[in-house]
């Protein structure tokens, strides 16, 4: 299938925000759309509201499908309520607010001072990819973890503990996707929920998966995404 008339779609990466982790999902996506994945700069660190305007800056002057995966699902949420060429939201493994019991978001005020890769990596990479962390996919993490600095990751923790984009949500006026996997072991079906209450009409397709599914079943993912895309065409015609 070409690309042709096909509604495009931004990828927006997860905590590293590289969009090195995104090549065979949006490999997959390609066959059917095209598929912009964004990386965040390295250089300096951004808060949410200051991605939002990078990605802003660089989207295409057409309708598209806005995708964050789970750290950047808040960005992807704000975009598509503020911005009319988002005809379709699609959510990752992510959520609209912080993923920590409000009384534990407190540590938000602390996440500066900690730096968050001081755990081995077969301990990352089982409890992000549980048994389907192949040798490969262990590697890459490795290598892309590597290559941010402190004070990026240390940002990034701390605008995930306080953000709440649930009256954003509420907002949005274009059709939703929540792609979760049941073997997630960070967001679990208390942060769909969430998503669900804030969008009633919010689309949930469930994936064999954990959290890092776009990586370790990108055509399962692909295929889901195509098909929701796939609906929005009268809206893009």
């Amino acid at each position: 299938m070409g690309t042709r008339g096909a509604t495009p779609i931004i990828l927006l990466p997860g905590m590293d925000g590289t969009g090195e982790l995104l090549h065979a999902v949006a490999d997959q996506l390609s066959a059917h759309r095209p598929a912009l994945t964004l990386a965040y700069p390295l250089d300096r660190p951004l808060g949410y509201d200051q991605l939002v305007a990078y990605v802003l800056d660089r989207a295409p002057n057409v309708p598209f499908v806005i995708l964050g995966e789970s750290f950047s699902g808040p960005i992807a949420i704000e975009i598509a309520a503020k911005d009319s060429r988002a005809v379709g939201l699609v959510l990752v493994s992510s959520f609209a607010r912080h993923p920590l019991p409000t009384a534990f978001a407190l540590i938000a005020l602390f996440a500066r001072s900690v730096d968050l890769r001081w755990l081995p990596m077969s301990i990352v990479a089982a409890a992000l990819m549980g048994p389907t962390a192949t040798p490969e996919l262990i590697d890459q993490l490795r290598r892309t973890l590597a290559k941010l600095p402190r004070e990026i990751i240390r940002t990034r923790a701390y605008e995930v503990l306080r953000v709440d984009k649930r009256d954003r949500l509420r907002q949005v006026p274009c059709p939703v996707l929540c792609l979760h996997g049941r073997q997630d072991r960070f967001l679990g079906r208390r942060h769909v929920n969430e998503i669900v209450a804030s969008q009633p009409s919010c689309q949930v397709r469930w994936l064999d998966a954990p959290h890092m599914l776009l990586e370790t079943h990108p055509e399962a993912a692909a295929e889901a995404i195509n098909y929701f895309c796939d609906q929005l065409k009268d809206l893009t015609t």
